[in-house]
């Protein structure tokens, strides 16, 4: 790859390959086609309008693929856009650096998942320790919760990000339990590492995050609910209560139905946990679009999706939209790799999706 998307500048020619994130065909006020697209690699996205050669361009154009994109860059509004001249899927014989186009979390996974041990080490609870015991020592849970995404875009969206955005919401927790006593520190830790593991089954995908036939039909927050009641059952003796708080902790934890929880949160660590999972994944999505604009004129970024508003760029807030918290103890700045990165290529069989 001769530059990252965040590299290019209004002038530059572009001759590389790049993952479709999104495509859409859309109609013009004078009735003509033309398509809205989407590139992504590593380092961000790139959007393009093309009113030429629309129909075979809609063909290649495949989203969740990989295409060779001849352009140039232009800039509208302040924002660099690509203006294509063709494209092409990938053919035999192609060289692609599929590292140069997943993006992968700056921050060390190991150091990351240490980090999570330790906070588990502070559990009490025998029952909540045997229930996290469960997942985080079963190696097959571990190797997918390292590598996968948090979100299909919207936050934490790399190889990783799931571990990251957990480590975020679990650090938050933790420190809500110091500064308040009363919230029980056990349920707070475990909600906090065990409330998005339904992402684990609900997305997938090598080049770009797709979702799976359960989580179209489910969604992470019913299967990650599944999950932990399932392991509750097979632990002898768990408490009926305990069970149901740590439940209603993951089906809560958005807010509000509008967003996708089932019901309200009702107990003061579910209430906690809402608004630690809210925080971290809305500082994340305000440090990146700092850091994506910040070389781009004007003293706000553009209207952040999600957080519903434009952002000052404050000078401390500039560079790497990416490093939104502190490095795990032991950590380090992951360097791009050019092994093609473990993630996820397809849909767990639907007899192993609640398999513990």
């Amino acid at each position: 790859m001769s530059k990252f998307i965040k590299e290019l500048r209004e002038g530059d020619k572009v001759d590389d390959f790049f993952v479709v994130s999104q495509r859409e065909k859309r109609e013009a006020k004078n009735g003509s086609p033309y398509l809205s697209v989407a590139f992504s690699d590593a380092s961000g996205t790139i959007g393009s309008t093309i009113f030429d050669d629309v129909e075979r361009l809609f063909g290649v154009l495949e989203p969740n693929t990989i295409a060779k994109v001849t352009g140039s860059v232009s800039s509208r509004e302040g924002k660099t856009q690509l203006r294509i001249f063709d494209a092409r899927p990938v053919m035999d014989g192609d060289e692609v650096d599929f590292s140069a186009l997943r993006p992968v979390s700056p921050y060390d996974r190991e150091a990351m998942f240490k980090e999570l041990e330790s906070c588990r080490a502070k559990v009490k609870d025998p029952f909540v320790a045997k229930l996290l015991a469960s997942f985080f020592e079963d190696a097959e849970f571990v190797k997918e919760f390292k590598t996968h995404t948090a979100a299909k875009a919207m936050h934490h969206a790399t190889v990783g990000g799931l571990l990251e955005h957990t480590l975020g919401v679990v650090r938050l927790a933790d420190a809500f339990s110091d500064l308040y006593p009363k919230l029980d520190r056990d349920l707070m830790l475990a909600g906090a590492m065990l409330h998005d593991i339904g992402k684990i089954y609900e997305m997938g995908g090598l080049v770009a995050t797709e979702y799976t036939t359960a989580g179209r039909l489910l969604g992470h927050i019913v299967i990650g609910s599944e999950l932990v009641g399932r392991a509750c059952d097979k632990i002898k003796g768990f408490p009926e209560s305990l069970k149901l708080q740590l439940q209603h902790i993951i089906v809560s934890h958005h807010g509000k139905q509008e967003f996708g929880s089932p019901c309200l949160p009702q107990t003061p660590e579910a209430m906690a946990l809402f608004r630690a999972d809210e925080f971290d994944s809305h500082i994340f999505q305000a440090f990146r679009a700092i850091g994506d604009e910040s070389e781009q004129p004007g003293e706000f970024t553009s209207r952040v999706k999600g957080l519903d508003t434009a952002l000052y760029k404050t000078e401390a807030a500039k560079g790497s939209g990416l490093y939104s918290m502190a490095f795990p103890e032991g950590g380090k700045i992951e360097e791009p790799s050019k092994k093609e990165p473990e993630v996820q290529t397809s849909s767990p069989m639907q007899d192993d999706l609640f398999k513990q």
